[in-house]
């Protein structure tokens, strides 16, 4: 009969080492593929016009020049479509924000006949692709007089917004400490008490997360803002930069220069931000 042992300590050393080098091997390739595009943005902008088209070519710039962003800037188109992404995507965002909190509260709080349903209802607008939903946010802005404007690109943005935001802080609500509740029930606070003045102040962390995402959703929308939207006085960034990719050739200097200053607010708020999304991440992933 034959006898099997059980694996030594140094397997098990080895099986954990072979486990470590695979995650910090996938997070490498990971880190990779999401950083290479975008270092390649700021470094094809600030590299002179020959050095673009070199053979062969190369990463790093040779020299570095401030010319494409100097042509992008100065037309005043740059600095517009970025007020316009701002304008659009602030408003959107502010605004689901003022929705979603209390109706993330009554989804997560309080249960009635229905309430999963209408919550999956909510969630599967978002679900919809952009192409589809253009026609008819064209009509509805038409017929109020606001295409063509950063205003009506808000209002399109929030039932693209609003759903996401929904659906993340309802999975922190639901699982806000009961204790909590309870004490601040026995101290007489209301149902709009306990939201603005208890659930609110301790969930910023979520609450921030949620605000970054829906930002985002908003901030590289293309489709809604390349329909409901005529001139560049009313377009936003990404329908900018994609203005530079015409039938006979690409302006890839000023592209990229405009696409890294598309990049800058992004980066600069996930930067300032950091603590409070990895705060609102990890109190989202424990809870339960």
């Amino acid at each position: 009969m034959a006898v099997t042992t059980a694996p030594g300590p140094g397997a098990a050393r080895l099986r954990a080492a072979a486990g470590t080098g695979a995650f910090w091997v996938a997070m490498a390739a990971t880190a990779v593929v999401v950083l290479v595009p975008i270092l390649w943005v700021f470094t094809t902008a600030v590299k002179p016009t020959p050095d673009l088209f070199a053979i062969p070519p190369s990463f790093l710039p040779r020299t570095v020049t401030g010319e494409h962003f100097q042509g992008a800037l100065s037309s005043g188109e740059v600095l517009s479509f970025l007020r316009n992404s701002l304008v659009a995507a602030g408003g959107a965002t502010v605004l689901s924000l003022v929705l979603a909190v209390p109706a993330a509260f009554g989804f997560a709080r309080f249960r009635y006949r229905f309430s999963t349903v209408l919550l999956g209802a909510a969630v599967l607008t978002r679900m919809f692709p952009p192409i589809a939903l253009a026609l008819p946010y064209f009509l509805q802005l038409r017929a109020v007089n606001l295409i063509d404007s950063p205003i009506g690109l808000a209002i399109a943005y929030v039932p693209i917004v609003l759903p996401l935001m929904i659906w993340m802080l309802e999975g922190f609500f639901r699982d806000f400490p009961e204790e909590v509740v309870e004490a601040a029930r026995l101290d007489g606070i209301g149902t709009f008490g306990l939201l603005t003045r208890i659930v609110v102040p301790m969930s910023r962390p979520a609450v921030a997360v949620a605000t970054l995402f829906g930002f985002l959703a908003a901030w590289n929308e293309f489709v809604i803002a390349l329909t409901v939207t005529r001139t560049p006085a009313a377009q936003t960034m990404p329908v900018g930069i994609a203005s530079s990719i015409t039938q006979f050739q690409t302006s890839w200097g000023p592209m990229t220069a405009t696409a890294a200053v598309y990049l800058l607010p992004v980066l600069a708020l996930t930067v300032i931000a950091q603590r409070g999304i990895v705060s609102g991440l990890t109190v989202g992933a424990t809870k339960g």
